[in-house]
């Protein structure tokens, strides 16, 4: 494994980056993601000879930018067989973040942290129960490995956000993961009730 701070090419770019190490943070509530790894976005984007992704922009803006360079339509099929690669990379992407399983105290913890809920509760429950309260844009939390989250006090104040920016993290991924389950809000149509105490 590379050591901490070299630079790396991923696949299909033409220079190397590098994230930065630990001490180069300048916010804590991040999750730092090993050097030397193809994450599931780039290996999706690395699919493109034509395309040079830019990991440091929303994966969003990135999947538009894609189909623009690809000169897809809205309906196309091929857009259509893209998006879906793109929501299956959305996905493996944040349970590589955060895990998948719901019942794993370090999953949860994971989120507390980038959420900033500290100290982190000790059990499980008590974990959903804190997450439950806080409002984030999902596909801003697969970007949480470079930037700090940014927490709404509504549902919505983030629903408004999500529609400003095109934010939105694919529904039919967000259903079935147990950790993700818990950050689903209803964006189209806000609840009311749903403000963080």
């Amino acid at each position: 494994m590379p050591a901490e701070g070299n630079k790396r090419k991923p696949k299909g770019a033409t220079k190397p980056y590098s994230r930065p190490t630990s001490n180069e943070k300048t916010q804590e509530s991040i999750i730092v993601q090993p050097l030397g790894v193809e994450t599931p976005l780039e290996g999706f984007f690395s699919q493109y000879s034509n395309f040079q992704s830019q990991p440091s922009n929303s994966p969003v803006s990135e999947f538009r930018r894609l189909c623009k360079t690809y000169n897809w339509e809205g309906g196309s099929q091929e857009r259509k067989a893209a998006h879906e690669e793109f929501s299956f990379a959305m996905k493996m992407e944040f349970d590589d973040l955060y895990g998948s399983d719901e019942n794993d105290i370090e999953n949860w913890h994971k989120l507390c942290h980038v959420l900033r809920i500290d100290p982190a509760p000790t059990t499980v429950q008590e974990c959903r129960a804190a997450v439950l309260k806080k409002h984030v844009n999902l596909v801003d939390l697969v970007e949480g490995s470079k930037k700090e989250v940014r927490i709404f006090k509504t549902e919505q104040e983030l629903s408004i956000y999500t529609r400003q920016t095109a934010k939105f993290f694919p529904k039919e991924n967000a259903v079935d993961g147990g950790v993700l389950r818990a950050l689903r809000r209803h964006i189209l149509a806000p609840r009311q009730d749903r403000d963080e105490t």
